[in-house]
């Protein structure tokens, strides 16, 4: 089930190790695609897809 669409930083965290995770399950997030516009990530653990625009990735969380 692909569950893609745009997603606010709520969505996903930088992890300690310095990657992107899914919020939802916590598994590190695999970039899947690149637009001049935003980053595609996916979770293979449950199989969403988020789309980040470049712009959110400053205020993504960082795991504490």
């Amino acid at each position: 089930m692909d569950t893609s669409g745009p997603a606010g930083s709520e969505t996903v965290y930088w992890a300690l190790d310095g990657g992107i995770h899914h919020a939802k399950c916590a598994q590190r997030m695999v970039l899947t695609q690149r637009d001049p516009q935003e980053l595609h990530f996916s979770c293979l653990t449950c199989t969403e897809s988020v789309r980040l625009p470049h712009a959110v990735l400053t205020r993504i969380p960082v795991a504490t």
